[in-house]
């Protein structure tokens, strides 16, 4: 038990730096919100599958740094009238391009 809250432990102290430069919106810290988050679950599931719990903080730990520096939250995308999709910036105003039209996603629909 003292694995899963030593995992715990680290992950809320980790969970702080979410508010440093750039936010959640910094690839740096997705990178280290994803490790402490995928230690803390590794190691939860590493105990309760009967194996060693530092051997699945470590692995839950590479595999959600690896995740939190591929997710990119920047890419957001609204639908409009006709039910397409066109870009968005992190504060949710429209993209342009440089003739001045919103840029569109027409492989998909909203």
């Amino acid at each position: 038990m003292r694995t899963p809250g030593f995992a715990l432990a680290l992950a809320l102290s980790c969970s702080a730096c979410v508010a440093g430069p750039g936010g959640s919106n910094n690839a740096a810290n997705r990178t280290i919100t994803g490790a402490a988050a995928g230690a803390l679950l590794g190691g939860v599931v590493g105990q309760a599958a009967g194996g060693a719990a530092m051997t699945g903080a470590i692995t839950g730990a590479v595999a959600g740094g690896a995740l939190g520096a591929a997710i990119n939250p920047n890419q957001v995308s609204r639908p409009d009238t006709r039910g397409y999709c066109y870009y968005v910036d992190e504060y949710g105003r429209p993209v342009y391009d440089a003739q001045g039209q919103l840029v569109y996603d027409y492989s998909r629909r909203c």
